[in-house]
């Protein structure tokens, strides 16, 4: 009882006022007092109101300010929940707290600012119970830290930066791959996004040629919220690949990729990953011939927030590689070929136009290693693709 009178107390003393929040909208919620940021990483939780427990081990907190601004994980929805007031349900990686652990938080903003900025308390209340959100790992210093409802003090305060892309809290995505000049990104997220930065362009595979293949299909305008695609950026730096949070957009159609939010390797009930199958499954990366491509890989686990490409029939899964191409390019490289009598001597040239061999047997061809070749023969010329 002296517990719960506690809280209840603490709860009359530490929230004076209304949250100034301006209304629903995303944000990033950092920590006042350890500066770390959260990070939803799971979709797990509880409250117990018999116990005077909650498991918010969803919630993960790291401080690096530049990871921030290109991880989908830290970018949250706040919604005014059906009864107002200072409750909100906080969305956040195809999920809610709400939805999982069916609460409403409430948050309210302190009189005083603390560092010179408004700072808000997180909380959940049930039948006399109390509980804030803290940052249960005190040490400034360190990188990482976990949400938790056993803290006190300053670091029972939160910041929430509204995400703009005209301001230093946008969100920018920072490639994973180069291949050619150019710059990739597989991202699946629970929001939608736009476009900002000129040279951001967004890709869904809609056909997988098991010849080695996979057709893209641009996509303009807004992607809606839980969308895997491949995002062409312009530069390597995440600043100059600024997308604009939020819109509304019909569903896209005909998409292979999948994703994944989760790669929680987190023990006990907070593990929550996605296994790698090298068979069925290829990850964006760089083709034999120095184009993006969907591979193989070498994971054990698919990384959260990342697209993958799910193969459809058993034809494909002895094909190592499928080369991002248009269908117009497909029509062109894989379609319209001559056929060179495989008993001719040919000379042997990469995709980009490197001779790699000069008198060769085409039936010898399949010796050079995986590829796409182009074939001459006097005047003939033939493209082939070497698994």
């Amino acid at each position: 009882m002296k517990k719960l009178l506690l809280y209840t107390l603490t709860a009359l003393f530490a929230l004076p006022a209304l949250a100034d929040i301006n209304g629903n909208g995303y944000y990033r919620v950092q920590n006042a007092y350890t500066k770390r940021y959260a990070y939803l990483t799971d979709n797990k939780g509880s409250y117990d109101v018999y116990t005077s427990t909650a498991d918010v081990g969803a919630l993960q907190l790291f401080a690096d300010p530049e990871r921030v601004l290109s991880d989908p994980a830290s970018v949250f929805f706040l919604e005014l929940a059906p009864q107002g007031n200072s409750y909100y349900d906080i969305h956040g990686q195809g999920t809610s707290i709400h939805g999982f652990m069916n609460e409403y938080l409430s948050i309210m903003s302190f009189r005083q600012p603390y560092d010179g900025q408004t700072a808000y308390s997180v909380y959940a209340s049930k039948s006399g119970m109390v509980k804030y959100l803290s940052d249960i790992e005190k040490n400034q210093k360190d990188e990482e830290g976990l949400a938790s409802v056993d803290g006190s003090g300053d670091a029972c305060k939160w910041y929430f930066h509204p995400i703009d892309g005209n301001t230093e809290q946008y969100f920018g995505v920072a490639p994973s791959v180069e291949a050619q000049g150019k710059f990739y990104a597989p991202m699946f997220a629970g929001f939608p996004f736009s476009a900002q930065s000129e040279g951001v362009k967004f890709y869904t595979i809609n056909e997988i040629d098991h010849r080695g293949a996979a057709i893209i299909n641009e996509v303009e305008g807004t992607i809606p919220a839980s969308t895997p695609v491949i995002i062409e950026c312009s530069t390597s730096q995440a600043a100059s690949n600024r997308l604009n949070i939020g819109g509304s957009a019909e569903a896209v159609g005909n998409n292979l990729l999948k994703g994944v939010y989760f790669d929680n390797p987190l023990p006990n009930r907070h593990y929550n990953r996605t296994p790698f199958n090298k068979e069925t499954m290829r990850v964006l990366g760089v083709g034999s011939d120095g184009r993006a491509a969907f591979v193989r890989g070498d994971y054990d686990f698919i990384p959260r927030n990342q697209a993958y490409l799910q193969l459809t029939d058993p034809v494909q899964y002895d094909v190592d590689e499928f080369i991002l191409m248009t269908d117009e390019q497909r029509i062109e490289e894989l379609d319209a070929v001559a056929v060179i009598p495989v008993t001719e001597t040919v000379s042997v040239y990469s995709i980009e136009g490197r001779l790699v061999n000069a008198g060769i047997s085409k039936a010898d061809v399949p010796s050079l290693g995986k590829g796409m070749y182009i074939l001459k023969s006097g005047q003939t010329s033939e493209k082939m693709i070497v698994h």
